[in-house]
């Protein structure tokens, strides 16, 4: 989660999960409360187990979504319905809801004056400013800055206002404003973003602050002059686990009382007093198609693939239920601009018909070939992720149907990026979902110049799709962008470059006995300790 430069920054997000957004905010994790015995958490009490500790740095992707215990952003995500459009951003360390020029190309915000951080100095506008401008230094080399590839300058007339100016319109600035703010001093220009030491020594405006960290725990203290509530949960500590499996024997065993875990496993990890918690989300899962693979560059091919994977089934057997089937990244959560007729319906005969006029027919194996090439894709998915791993196996035997073959393996990420274009990922999108614009870009636009090595990692083109994607990020007119988005989605279903199954429902289990808690919110790909149940930690009250 590697190039050197501002494009090449995002590329190195994949590479790099582990040591920095925490990929589970503060990791896939499990929480113990109160009256189970935590394993070095002391009188914390709630403990949660993580598979990743550190890596706490905004600049770098952390708490991009703006879901930090040591961080607010400018904005601050609400508790989701449940149903219909994601929830609103509303403001926090922002005193208002940000104000935008005629054409969305300057965006002024006021800032609260009575905020502090946890190393006591004042929270002010050359704060915001610094965060900011470090987010798009090509030499801090940030993994996200793509999504902030329009900000040309951001000024402070005073200490309590900042405005952005952008290179073009962007109607959809204020999802940018939810990063984690940092003191101006914790900015370490001209050094790597993954090298600070944030990432290892959070400063933020947050509810908590970072006590001690080890190699595989972190101990969490509440700030009892935190600027919006005094969080009534004081202590909490996080446990590392060496992966998604031993954290959900974890819970199983009784060594912590509470997680994220896999969907098919809830029911049977959920013990005694625990509770399942599950969230919506822009977390979707399916297969990139390498474009250097003679099988998959076809169009005809990936159309053919999509036609024949049964997703309401994946759905029930690999989910358990907890996901919709889905066909593109966009969900009917993005209100007008979600086509409902993208979507492949599930036709084994209508695929195989595709393939056989395409010349690809099957041989005396089951398998299809064509001019001596087999209809074999080679698929990985990261090691120790069970979701995606079961993902594959279910999607490689309903295409045995089809007399194709998939060659499944468990990769480190290092070892996925070496060959993008040649190889199939269990892909996972909806990093930044809260606009649309990032959330389709990433994964349909061709790569640019600020693109990462895992935005369209095999970097194919919806025929059409750039051109509509370009206009609609700068469109001023909703429902001229909304047209745009729908008819990128209707593109894609004619050429598609991906396998795309399903938008992912969060699991939690967790025992909240003795709390009354807010409910969950809608959750971008990232989930863990800073989501499900334990999104809101400041806001848990004792009943």
């Amino acid at each position: 989660m590697e190039e050197r430069t501002a494009a090449a920054a995002v590329g190195t997000r994949m590479r790099t999960r582990k040591i920095t957004a925490v990929m589970a905010g503060i990791g896939a994790l499990s929480l113990v409360l109160s009256g189970c015995e935590a394993p070095s958490g002391g009188d914390s009490e709630l403990v949660i187990g993580t598979e990743n500790l550190g890596g706490y740095n905004p600049v770098n992707g952390y708490s991009v979504d703006g879901n930090s215990p040591f961080y607010d952003g400018l904005l601050r995500l609400q508790e989701d319905s449940g149903s219909g459009e994601m929830p609103e951003l509303a403001p926090a360390l922002a005193a208002e809801d940000p104000k935008p020029n005629d054409d969305s190309t300057k965006w002024t915000v006021k800032l609260r004056n009575d905020v502090t951080f946890s190393d006591g100095s004042d929270f002010d506008a050359k704060d915001v400013a610094a965060t900011y401008e470090a987010i798009v230094d090509p030499e801090v080399a940030s993994e996200y800055v793509d999504a902030f590839r329009m900000i040309k300058t951001v000024k402070t007339p005073d200490d309590h206002t900042v405005v952005f100016e952008l290179d073009e319109p962007t109607p959809t600035f204020t999802s940018r404003l939810a990063v984690g703010i940092l003191p101006s001093e914790a900015i370490e220009e001209g050094t790597l973003a993954a090298d600070w030491k944030v990432n290892s020594a959070p400063v933020g405006t947050g509810a908590y602050t970072l006590d001690s960290l080890t190699e595989d725990t972190a101990v969490l203290k509440a700030r009892d002059d935190y600027w919006r509530t005094t969080p009534e949960l004081k202590s909490v500590t996080l446990q590392a686990y060496a992966d998604t499996s031993a954290l959900a024997a974890a819970v199983k065993d009784g060594k912590v009382s509470g997680a994220a875990v896999p969907p098919r496993s809830v029911d049977q990890i959920k013990g005694d007093g625990q509770e399942i918690f599950t969230a919506r989300t822009a977390d979707w899962r399916g297969l990139t198609l390498p474009s250097d693979n003679p099988f998959t560059k076809d169009a005809t091919v990936r159309k053919a693939l999509n036609l024949a994977i049964d997703r309401e089934k994946l759905v029930d057997e690999v989910l358990a239920g907890h996901g919709t089937p889905a066909s593109t990244p966009v969900g009917e959560f993005y209100g007008d601009a979600y086509d409902p007729d993208a979507e492949f319906d599930f036709d084994l005969d209508a695929a195989k018909k595709l393939l056989d006029e395409a010349g690809w027919k099957v041989g005396s194996d089951g398998v299809r070939a064509r001019d001596g090439k087999k209809a074999v894709i080679d698929v990985t998915y990261p090691a120790g992720d069970t979701v995606r791993g079961d993902i594959a196996a279910e999607i490689s035997a309903q295409l045995e149907e089809l007399g194709v073959t998939l060659e499944i393996k468990g990769q480190e990420w290092d070892d996925i990026e070496k060959d993008l274009a040649g190889q199939a990922i269990v892909y996972a999108g909806g990093e930044q979902p809260y606009n649309i614009d990032h959330q389709i870009r990433a994964s349909l636009h061709t790569q640019t110049k600020t693109s990462g090595v895992f935005d369209n990692p095999a970097n194919m083109a919806v025929p059409g799709g750039d051109e509509l994607l370009d206009h609609a990020a700068v469109e001023t007119d909703e429902a001229k962008a909304d047209a745009d988005y729908r008819e990128v989605q209707s593109k894609y279903i004619d050429a598609p470059s991906y396998l795309i199954v399903a938008f992912l429902e969060h699991t939690y289990v967790a025992d909240t006995e003795g709390w009354d808690i807010p409910d969950t919110t809608f959750e971008p790909h990232v989930h863990g300790s800073d989501w499900g149940p334990w999104w809101n930690l400041a806001d848990w009250k004792k009943n």
